[in-house]
């Protein structure tokens, strides 16, 4: 499947994430030195490769992966990728960068949060450290006439960036600003460490940029406006989980999900795992910040 092209010079492979179009992608910058932004899983690799061929981008002309956080559905593909790209270095933030290069405990997270849907996730092979990039609050890369400057930007993780690219005003999201999924935005909120504080600071930080154009990892573009939509969605969905943080976890989620299934909000087989752990992440959250008065 060709690349769907967002601009000339930025193209989004759909890397089928659970099975499905329009769930999940990697970005490719076309430039002096090509890049990517997300990778995907580790089972997303044939298709990243496969839009590079159909761009006609040589293996060796990848230069960077940039990585808007761990996650597997974001970097669990950056391994693979890496033992076919001879030239790529992967950035990261710094708070990530020891699990890329051993995996375990990010695989055996993963395995934790999503059950059984750990099939879609694949492994993740470790990356040489020689080959990482710890990446710098406001680090400017070059890749020739296109820059693009990474931006700190915990919430959803505390190993979050967000990648910016001044003169096209492109932000590249990653989760910072929830899922874009057909054309509606949906809170993504996952544990083990979401933060409702740290995530109100990040979007007002990524409004101050005046971004032109969202590109979000899951899925797509959408317009700058998005950030203040998501900050009332996000402030509505943790007191929509606060109501029900006294029951035992498993009700309510399952209360919560049927409320939604009664409001319209897709639940389909596809996103069904993303509320159910995003109402896991916020009663986290509400458990600590009770914890600590």
């Amino acid at each position: 499947m060709r690349p769907i092209e967002i601009h000339p010079n930025v193209f989004l492979v759909d890397i089928g994430h659970f099975g499905e179009p329009g769930l999940g992608g990697a970005y490719i910058l076309l430039a002096e030195e090509v890049a990517l932004v997300d990778a995907g899983t580790s089972l997303a690799k044939d298709r990243v490769l496969g839009g590079l061929r159909e761009l006609g981008i040589r293996k060796d002309q990848v230069k960077w992966i940039f990585l808007t956080h761990i996650h597997l559905d974001h970097a669990g593909g950056a391994g693979a990728l890496v033992s076919e790209l001879p030239n790529a270095t992967v950035v990261v933030h710094p708070r990530g960068l020891k699990h890329l290069v051993d995996p375990s405990k990010l695989v055996a997270s993963t395995k934790s949060a999503v059950g059984e849907r750990f099939r879609f996730y694949g492994e993740a092979v470790p990356i040489p450290e020689e080959r990482l990039h710890p990446a710098t609050d406001g680090e400017t890369f070059t890749l020739g006439s296109l820059q693009l400057q990474a931006i700190d930007s915990p919430g959803h993780a505390p190993h979050h960036l967000c990648f910016f690219a001044p003169e096209g005003g492109w932000l590249f999201t990653g989760d910072a600003v929830g899922l874009y999924i057909k054309g509606r935005l949906l809170p993504t909120t996952v544990p083990p460490s979401f933060d409702l504080g740290a995530s109100l600071a990040t979007l007002s930080r990524l409004e101050s940029l005046a971004p032109k154009l969202l590109l979000f990892t899951h899925f797509g573009p959408g317009e700058p406006g998005l950030i203040q939509e998501y900050r009332k969605l996000l402030l509505s969905w943790v007191e929509r989980v606060r109501r029900y943080k006294d029951l035992p976890e498993e009700e309510a989620v399952a209360r919560i999900i049927a409320e939604l299934e009664e409001e319209d909000w897709p639940v389909g087989p596809g996103v069904s795992g993303d509320w159910a752990m995003s109402v896991r992440g916020v009663l986290q959250y509400l458990h600590r910040e009770e914890a600590s008065g």
